[in-house]
């Protein structure tokens, strides 16, 4: 198999990753919502409908928590959400590897591998600024929530007055952490960041002229 067909290879296992699961809010290692790369884009979020049944599992089947608030201990797992609005990182990091697949067909020898290259290392960039941005806008939403703001009725952690980290000015720096835990990659995140480093590793190869071939045993040093 040739070093292109490896990049390509590489883009489109990417692409395929946009499908599939990058983020998470999660609460003792049970999901309240995921979101997908696509998703993301849209700055939406879909919520777990067995939370409630497998937090009520990782309890112990005491129902602690559905009895507290009648709703997950007060975390809102409703349809999803979109309140978090566009990623531009997402759409931008989708663009960028789409297009670098495209190039790998239209240039040849070190140009193709230089296009490979930078459009590998761009959307590697990209697909980290996507989670980091989704991150920031997650926490910014918490806190405005805390504090009576807008995100109170949309966020998919629930209302203030239900929220595990307790009401209006709480978040304190034990409650950020815990926020911060709460807040996790998921698979199709690492395969994307994966494939990208693969296609940039098989790119830099393809500039460098390939793969050195092997010496025959015996044979005369070059002059």
């Amino acid at each position: 198999m040739s070093l292109m067909n490896i990049v390509r290879i590489a883009k489109i296992v990417a692409l395929l990753a946009f499908v599939l699961p990058w983020v998470a809010v999660s609460c003792q290692n049970v999901d309240v919502a995921t979101a997908s790369g696509i998703e993301l884009m849209q700055g939406k979020m879909t919520a777990n409908p067995d939370f409630e049944k497998q937090m009520g599992q990782q309890m112990g089947g005491l129902g602690g928590l559905g009895r507290n608030s009648g709703n997950g201990g007060g975390i809102d797992t409703s349809a999803s959400t979109s309140d978090l609005g566009m990623n531009f990182f997402a759409i931008a990091a989708a663009i960028v590897i789409l297009a670098g697949l495209g190039l790998t067909f239209v240039s040849k020898g070190k140009t193709a591998g230089r296009n490979a290259l930078v459009t590998s290392l761009l959307g590697l960039a990209l697909v980290f600024g996507t989670v980091w941005w989704w991150k920031e806008s997650a926490s910014r939403d918490m806190r405005e929530q805390q504090g009576g703001g807008r995100a109170e009725a949309s966020s998919p952690l629930g209302d203030a007055g239900g929220n595990p980290f307790g009401g209006p000015g709480s978040m304190d720096a034990m409650g950020a952490q815990m926020l911060g835990n709460m807040l996790q990659e998921r698979f199709g995140y690492w395969l994307a960041l994966i494939a990208l480093g693969v296609g940039a590793g098989a790119a830099g190869l393809v500039m460098a002229g390939g793969v050195p071939a092997a010496k025959p045993e015996g044979a005369p040093p070059a002059a």
